[in-house]
């Protein structure tokens, strides 16, 4: 290693001092290996953990879903098809199939129900879990499900209950008694009567029952002011957190953000404790004589939903998770506590032994990386500064990167060439062009593609005058200084000049680079150079010379865009009707003595910053029909560019 460092010697070879750089790192950092694989131990057992997380929400989640998925079926098809405006006993048979017919998919549905916006209600319960005020169903052989019946009367609501067999058969005599139900005030009334599809409720404690559910509803599409309805019991959710919570060894309960406990493993034990004291509400977890349900409820407040956090209660830390249970219950969440010892306790120990092991041999490679990166970055840096400004098109301030190794040596002298051809390249090839190459974006191949574009063609008049009068030579220098000064204001308008034809320009725009204002940046383009050319005709007159005053035409259109030529020698253009029109309107100005001349198409599209003037309708050479053409005058509310119209008579 010394040989290679030693001074006065020739270039280094980077091959060697990489090789050697890294056969010390190797034998560094066997030991800080050991901490890397434990590391990747931890990751891949929380990796485990989290998974396992994963398929606990997948599995809740479809518990919930499934039940409403099927629920919903069976609301829409009842919207669809029960008509309500039949006698109250017919129709509660009818709910009673309908309700018998869930069951066999949904046994978690415990009601169909259906309210009118007069306050009457009919309800199909099953009896499996509803309970009777006033009446003992056991008591009835063949019992099966409860009609529930709510009329509203002059002195008051009254409720019939009429217990029937599992086909809607009445047994027994109907009980009836006074009741200040009203199911206008209900959750899911009120929601679907303001929506036009179905709805559900967040979960809450069923009135007669012991358990926790959800409502779906939905208004009859054949009876406006009818709300069809299921209630569901989550009881079911209850025994699959439990089974989850054996299987995994997790803690899990589904709660409200509000903190209410919605289902739990141990659910009806601790609602049946609860309800005792406060039969009108859920209990809340930290209600609970469950101190880590507590501890969960305050760490969702702090993180929320949606990633794994570590909480900690008492000298016991857990990883934690909160989820939704569904996208239509944002108030609905499911937590879950994994111990965390369980989850990363025997990496983390490998790891901080491994760590130990490996902290000398860090140490000492990275003494060394630090001195060879040193070596390597700072030459590396001014290449890439170089090329990065060689690729922006800055030719300027570049110089040859000084370097001890042979290799860096070589790619500076690269990247010296690269700029001189680039700049060579970009005095004959638009600036546009090349970067479309050198971006992948273009490829220099024949052919082209069919897009929008604006052309412009420029004419000097009277060139030909100038030209006869002028020797050679200064026409050469009067006609750079001109192509200079015009080129300079169209390029920093956004246009693509295509090319020089004796005296005359062609640009377009919206080519090879999409520009969506490109009518806009044409016409900016035009007065712009109009009024360049003003001021550089103004600099002739001071010197004694003739003015070179130019026209312009513009239209916009369809043309194909692409390379033309042979395959040796390429050229960037722009071919079609609308190139051929720009032309003509271009030599239309020296009939109408305007500047610049556009179509009908130019005036629509480009914008209501500009001012036009209406100068009649011509046929263009080559056209068969009269089209109109405008004059750009300028800048709508301001002065047009010096010398905008100064060929207008």
């Amino acid at each position: 290693m010394r040989g290679v460092v030693a001074t006065g010697l020739g270039p280094w070879k980077l091959q060697v001092v990489v090789a050697a750089v890294f056969a010390v790192i190797v034998l560094a950092i066997a030991g800080g290996l050991i901490w890397y694989n434990n590391g990747e131990v931890r990751r891949l057992v929380r990796a485990d953990a989290s998974a396992r997380f994963d398929r606990v929400v997948d599995r809740v989640r479809d518990e919930f879903q499934k039940g409403l998925q099927l629920a919903q079926v069976v609301l829409d098809t009842s919207t669809l098809t029960i008509e309500t405006d039949v006698p109250e006993d017919h129709l509660g048979t009818v709910m009673v199939g309908t309700l018998r017919d869930l069951e066999k998919v949904l046994p978690a549905a415990s009601s169909f129900f259906a309210a009118w916006s007069d306050g009457r209600f009919v309800m199909a319960q099953s009896l499996a879990t509803a309970r009777l005020p006033q009446m003992d169903a056991a008591a009835l052989p063949g019992a099966t499900y409860v009609l529930e019946f709510i009329d509203r009367r002059p002195g008051g609501a009254m409720v019939r209950w009429v217990v029937t067999d599992a086909r809607g058969g009445p047994i027994g005599e109907p009980q009836m008694a006074s009741t200040d139900f009203d199911p206008r005030t209900r959750p899911w009334y009120k929601q679907a009567s303001a929506a036009t599809g179905a709805v559900v409720t967040e979960p809450y404690r069923f009135a007669n029952m012991n358990q926790v559910g959800l409502s779906l509803a939905r208004k009859s599409r054949l009876t406006g002011d009818v709300v069809f309805g299921i209630d569901i019991g989550l009881a079911s959710v209850d025994h699959t957190l439990d089974d989850l919570r054996r299987e995994h060894g997790l803690d899990l309960v589904v709660f409200s953000r509000s903190g209410e406990l919605i289902s739990h493993p141990d659910g009806v034990r601790f609602r049946t404790e609860f309800r005792e004291a406060r039969a009108e509400h859920l209990p809340r977890l930290t209600e609970l004589a469950s101190p880590i349900l507590a501890e969960l409820y305050r760490s969702f407040q702090a993180v929320g939903t949606g990633r794994n956090f570590t909480g900690q209660l008492g000298d016991e830390a857990y990883l934690e998770r909160f989820e939704l249970i569904a996208s239509n219950m944002p108030d609905v969440v499911l937590g879950i506590a994994y111990p965390y010892d369980l989850v990363v306790g025997p990496a983390d120990r490998i790891r901080y032994i491994s760590l130990l092991i490996g902290v000398g041999a860090t140490i000492l490679a990275l003494g060394i990386v630090l001195a060879a990166s040193r070596a390597l970055a700072r030459p590396l840096r001014r290449v890439t500064r170089d090329l990065g400004r060689i690729m922006r098109f800055d030719f300027h301030g570049h110089g040859s990167t000084g370097s001890r190794i042979e290799e860096i040596r070589s790619l500076s002298s690269a990247i010296d060439v690269l700029g001189l051809t680039l700049r060579s390249f970009a005095a004959y090839v638009p600036g546009q062009i090349v970067r479309g190459i050198l971006g992948q974006t273009l490829v220099p191949a024949l052919g082209g593609r069919r897009q929008p574009v604006t052309v412009l063609f420029s004419d000097v008049a009277g060139f030909t005058a100038l030209a006869e009068g002028l020797p050679p030579e200064e026409l050469m220098e009067r006609t750079s200084r001109y192509f200079g000064a015009l080129g300079e204001e169209l390029i920093a308008g956004g246009a693509t000049i295509d090319k020089y034809i004796g005296d005359s320009v062609m640009a377009f725009w919206n080519a090879p680079e999409e520009q969506p204002d490109h009518v806009r940046l044409a016409c900016l383009g035009a007065l712009r150079a109009t009024a360049r050319i003003d001021r550089l005709n103004a600099e002739f007159e001071a010197e004694g010379r003739l003015p070179m005053p130019t026209r312009f035409g513009l239209h916009t259109g369809e043309a194909v865009v692409g390379n033309v030529g042979s395959v040796d020698r390429m050229n960037y253009t722009a071919l079609g009707h609308t190139v051929n029109v720009a032309a003509r309107l271009e030599a239309l100005n020296k009939i109408h003595g305007t500047t610049i001349l556009v179509s009908e198409a130019v005036r629509q599209e480009a914008g209501e910053e500009f001012e036009f003037r209406f100068v009649g309708n011509e046929v263009p050479r080559g056209a068969r029909e009269p089209v109109p053409i405008y004059s750009l005058v300028g800048l709508r509310g301001e002065d047009a560019p010096s010398g905008a119209n100064r060929l207008e008579a």
